[in-house]
């Protein structure tokens, strides 16, 4: 990961340029827009699918993508939720994280929670639904690291009934633990990193997936098991056969794992209300 980290400092203010998904408005079945959004950190670029005949309908999906920005693997996995009828916030990885790149410091915990519930917060302004509207995450590879902190802050879980974390890595190289983060159910490394996976536990009675690769380079399917432990009633664990980080020739695969897991987290939405 430290490796990854390297070459993403050096392209991260390149992508940062071109952050904006090259997703248009599907006449008849969605619209996109896309709308600065502000916290005490940064500004950056949401970007909003209102879907026209809402299929999903009593909650927003929130996706956060990884280092490739609106491309590759993100890319595929916004526009397969857009074309399956869900309301969505997206948010790029690169241009949340290019001040911190820039700066070459670490942001707490604590920090990147209170930003993530701005966002949270004007994106439901900006989508016209209400501040009490839940929340499904779905984060790729960095992205999926925003499941993990948001399971060791009450005040963001209590907004999310459930999460898919895709393609989850170990620790998160540019956060660091919050001042009183330092509990013993909370593991961090030598540099205060949060450990990822015993993180995701955190969560509670929040239905969560992790859709593996077999052939991760980071974190490869079997380890996830390994340190996720058996599926539960409200944790499961989607293994692809597929040959690296980025599912590249198993994308069919992914995305129906993707679907199963939403399916599985709208029956809990569905029952409680």
């Amino acid at each position: 990961m430290r490796a990854k980290s390297l070459f993403c400092a050096a392209c991260l203010i390149v992508v940062a340029g071109c952050t904006h998904p090259r997703l248009a408005s599907k006449p008849g079945v969605y619209t996109v827009t896309v709308q600065p959004v502000h916290t005490a950190h940064n500004e950056i670029h949401a970007t909003y699918v209102r879907p026209l005949t809402s299929q999903h309908s009593g909650y927003l999906v929130v996706f956060a993508t990884g280092d490739d920005g609106w491309f590759g693997t993100s890319r595929a996995l916004f526009v397969h939720l857009a074309e399956r009828g869900y309301t969505l916030a997206g948010f790029s990885a690169p241009e949340a994280l290019r001040d911190i790149v820039q700066s070459d410091q670490r942001i707490s915990t604590g920090q990147a929670a209170q930003a993530l519930k701005e966002l949270y917060a004007q994106a439901k302004r900006h989508l016209g639904l209400t501040d009490s509207t839940p929340i499904i995450m779905v984060g790729f590879s960095r992205g999926a690291s925003a499941v993990a902190f948001t399971a060791v802050h009450p005040e963001l879980r209590d907004g999310i009934v459930g999460a898919v974390a895709i393609a989850l890595t170990r620790e998160a190289d540019y956060l660091r633990a919050s001042e009183g983060e330092h509990r013993p159910e909370i593991q961090v490394d030598d540099e205060d990193r949060i450990q990822l996976y015993p993180a995701l536990k955190l969560l509670g009675g929040t239905r969560l997936a992790v859709i593996q690769s077999t052939h991760d380079s980071y974190v490869p399917s079997a380890e996830s098991r390994q340190l996720l432990g058996p599926d539960t009633e409200t944790l499961r664990l989607y293994q692809v056969d597929a040959e690296d980080h980025g599912f590249s020739n198993a994308r069919d695969t992914l995305m129906q794992d993707l679907d199963d897991a939403l399916r599985w987290i709208e029956q809990t939405t569905t029952s409680a209300s």
